[in-house]
């Protein structure tokens, strides 16, 4: 386990790792900023005594002195630098970006040392401080009253963790779109001021159910159901529906599950049971673990939910209402080295195997559903889509559903498809949202 600091306040947990230095709790309006100084912990010093060694030199690198040895959010830092953190094995790992074996060399050199590993950031330094500065700027100068941050940090990735309060998900949105918004900033929900949602614990049963509905939706419909002692609505008339039914959802996990390296690693297997709300229009919001197996696992299964497309709502007498459902997700390795290992032919366009572009091509299953391959072969997104064009500027237009229809007078020799619910994905599968 990464041995991580927690800053508390008012209830409030703000983490900040060994070699990270910034984090921010209880943001009033102007903003107050704290730096975090690491220390080493007298209780650990002795077992901490060789990454500390090489974070001392790592921290004379960036500019500290003698008398105050950090790695402090104003240095100017390299563009290869992501952050560092101590590891399970108490070694410190540094996140690099660029040529990991160049930047080994130049680190061995540096610390004169090979004691320590080298991780691989997701953005710099630099850039994190960049989009820290234009995001502080943008929650001073914003006028909303609903989307405001309750706590940041930085970590160690070079992502920023931003925490929004709000009564479910859609306060994040509404903060992506009237405040600010980055692909270095990971999104988390406070339902209040003191408090983080992170999961919750409930005895559930494991298989997909629909649990109750808000009475909100109901006050001016008519309707024989009846209430429980909370006043909510049972059976509804019809549960929301994944695009294709519950098949098609199962499907689509299994096509989209990655499997964390650290759970991998760690022979880490079991079900992840989440809660999530399918709001009348169909979209998702207000995920939650209610049943944990590991941290990693339990991202992973966030994250594909947060993937999901739209779904037909639940209705009562025809009215859209606003539904609970809980889904278990199931993590096992052999299924998952079984769906890698399999091999996929390429998509016949042009007389002749698809070719790639942007990076991708396109691959067809048995079912002749499509999916994408990179230029090795490496299957990026399982085929899972009725039909599917090539990719472009980063994004795909696909379909779930639709028909091949030949083109009027071709004799056969040219065919089209034909869809009413086109849609973008990114290169990770993800729907891209207009």
């Amino acid at each position: 386990m990464r041995k991580t600091i927690y800053i508390l306040s008012f209830m409030i947990a703000g983490m900040s790792t060994n070699c990270s230095s910034k984090a921010y709790t209880n943001i009033p309006d102007n903003i107050g900023k704290e730096n975090i100084t690491i220390a080493q912990r007298d209780e650990e010093g002795a077992g901490q005594e060789p990454p500390w060694t090489y974070f001392k030199c790592l921290s004379y690198a960036f500019g500290a002195d003698s008398t105050r040895i950090d790695i402090l959010t104003g240095m100017d830092f390299p563009d290869w630098y992501s952050g560092c953190y101590v590891n399970d094995q108490n070694r410190l790992t540094i996140n690099v970006i660029g040529d990991t074996l160049k930047l080994r060399h130049m680190l061995n050199d540096l610390l004169q040392s090979n004691e320590f590993d080298i991780g691989a950031g997701l953005y710099s330094k630099r850039q994190q401080q960049r989009v820290d500065s234009v995001l502080t700027k943008a929650v001073n100068e914003s006028n909303s009253t609903v989307a405001r941050p309750i706590m940041w940090a930085w970590y160690e990735d070079g992502t920023i963790g931003l925490t929004v309060q709000g009564n479910n998900d859609s306060v994040i949105n509404q903060f992506k779109r009237e405040v600010f918004d980055s692909p270095l900033l990971r999104f988390s929900r406070g339902e209040k001021v003191g408090a983080l949602l992170d999961r919750e614990e409930i005895t559930v049963q494991e298989k997909v159910s629909k649990s109750v509905i808000e009475i909100d939706d109901f006050k001016n419909t008519e309707t024989n159901n009846a209430t429980d002692n909370s006043g909510a609505f049972e059976c509804p008339e019809s549960s929301p529906q994944f695009p294709g039914g519950d098949v098609a959802m199962i499907d689509y996990i299994y096509d989209n599950l990655k499997y964390p390296k650290a759970a991998y690693d760690g022979n880490v297997q079991g079900r992840v049971v989440v809660q999530f709300l399918v709001d009348k229009t169909g979209y998702i919001d207000s995920i939650k673990v209610v049943r944990s197996k590991d941290p990693y696992l339990d991202a992973e299964a966030v994250r594909i939910v947060k993937s999901f497309p739209k779904f037909t709502p639940g209705k009562i007498n025809l009215t859209p209402v606003n539904q609970w459902m809980t889904l278990p997700i199931k993590f096992s390795i052999s299924d998952y080295e079984e769906k890698m290992n399999k091999k996929y032919s390429a998509f016949q366009y042009d007389n002749g195997d698809d070719y790639v572009r942007d990076g991708l091509y396109r691959i067809v299953d048995e079912r002749g559903r499509i999916g994408y391959a990179d230029e090795k072969g490496n299957t990026i997104i399982t085929p899972r889509f009725a039909f599917g064009f090539p990719f472009e500027n980063g994004k795909a237009k696909v379909t779930d559903s639709g028909q091949e229809k030949e083109v009027e007078g071709s004799r056969g020799e040219y065919h089209y498809w034909e869809s009413d619910d086109w849609y973008y994905i990114d290169k990770t599968g993800r729907k891209l949202v207009d």
